[in-house]
């Protein structure tokens, strides 16, 4: 394709993994700058640029805009893959992968050749990324075939580079980490707590990306706080290893309901207590509609795994309801952020801590009750409350942060 004033050349270059990097960093951050987005492709333009300059976060808020404005489904197939992107380069393959598959899907059922082809070797690359080349050799060959019956020679070229390079693709441990699990780990996919980024490897847990970035930030944190938490093996780039607990947590464990309130409720005192002034992390509010917003706009919110009382309702409609119903303040404390029977151990140790931060001690309050109640009845929750000093607890605002955390 020739390289004219209406078509000039695009900002950004492969690097030797086959992702986009700015051509001319200091120039796109110049046009981002000035960008006057207010309509459909100038918001895509935007979002693609600002992932190219690394603002991931400003990047997702910009093709959020854009997949409301979307009025076609080819539109909002070419924002998912967009986005796809931008939590791919940001580190989180679990989103990515769920939103190429959805554009995929609907690529197929639309009878989209071209779009097809765009999804299948955007997921193809990804899944490559993560170590799963044979999954992302039949992607990429799909793109393949579909690209030479249409003859665009620069779309067969990329794929054709993606699939001359498939080993290459996939992301390497940093040195730091492969020094503790050995230069080629065994991946174990069949454990308690599994998925998104989380793997477990030679007695290690194993967590990438920017949550595992955020629960290193907090574990270091908590680490002179007195509250129990698992050990760092290691940390390098977006790599966390945790040392196995060697204990099971309360949700797989077998003892005496009562016992686990009595625990739960004594263990979330205890964090509660910590001095909220000195907590850096901000899981407030202002935060978590914010996250849930997203969460509703890009389609990760699942009215499946809703709880019975919230089954009828859409996303969108509970998100409206939170807004509506907001409290008028917040008793921060320094909360867990999900705080269930899963995420604490037999022997008290905090497990999962990426979302702690200043918030409503309601966010925890409710999730336990929610799952103490459901697991282990209503012994386990009255049990809870005792332990943690609360014996008539506000229904009102556990109701609330309960139907908060159905977005998440």
């Amino acid at each position: 394709m020739a390289v004219t004033a209406q078509n000039p050349p695009p900002p950004y270059r492969f690097d030797e993994r086959l992702r986009m990097i700015p051509v001319d960093p200091e120039t796109l951050a110049a046009r981002v700058a000035v960008a006057d987005p207010h309509d459909f492709a100038g918001l895509r333009r935007l979002g693609i640029a600002l992932m190219l300059l690394g603002r991931y976060e400003q990047a997702l808020d910009r093709l959020d805009q854009a997949l409301v404005l979307a009025d076609t489904e080819q539109r909002r197939v070419t924002v998912w893959i967009n986005l796809a992107d931008v939590y791919r380069y940001q580190g989180e393959p679990g989103h990515a992968e769920t939103l190429y598959r959805r554009a995929l899907d609907v690529s197929r059922a639309l009878d989209d050749p071209d779009l097809v082809s765009f999804a299948a070797h955007h997921l193809g690359k990804s899944l490559a990324e993560q170590h799963r080349p044979r999954e992302a050799r039949e992607l990429l060959n799909e793109a393949m075939r579909l690209r030479v019956a249409e003859g665009d020679s620069e779309l067969i070229e990329s794929t054709r580079a993606a699939l001359d390079h498939l080993d290459e693709l996939a992301l390497p441990l940093p040195p730091a980490v492969t020094a503790v699990l050995g230069p080629l780990p065994a991946w174990s996919g069949d454990h308690e707590g599994r998925g998104g980024n989380l793997l477990r490897a030679g007695g290690h847990w194993i967590k990438r990306g920017p949550r595992a970035v955020a629960e290193y930030e907090r574990l270091i944190w908590l680490r002179d706080t007195g509250i129990a938490v698992p050990e760092v093996a290691a940390f390098a780039e977006d790599v966390l290893v945790l040392a196995d607990a060697g204990a099971p947590s309360l949700a797989s464990a077998a003892p005496e309901p009562r016992e686990i309130g009595t625990l739960m409720g004594t263990v979330l005192r205890a964090l509660h207590a910590l001095p909220v002034a000195r907590c850096p992390f901000d899981g407030g509010l202002d935060v978590t509609l914010a996250q849930a917003h997203r969460a509703v706009v890009e389609g990760f919110a699942d009215p499946a795994d809703f709880d019975d009382d919230h089954r009828a309702l859409t996303p969108a409609e509970v998100l409206d309801r939170l807004r509506a119903r907001r409290p008028a303040e917040e008793d921060l404390v320094v909360t867990h952020g999900d705080f269930t029977p899963g995420n604490v151990l037999t022997d008290g140790r905090l497990l999962d801590v990426g979302a702690l931060g200043r918030a409503d001690r309601y966010r925890d309050l409710a999730l336990a009750e929610r799952d103490l109640a459901g697991d282990f009845g209503a012994d386990a929750v009255r049990a809870f409350f005792t332990a943690y000093g609360l014996p008539d607890p506000d229904r009102g605002r556990l109701d609330y942060y309960r139907l908060l955390d159905e977005l998440f």
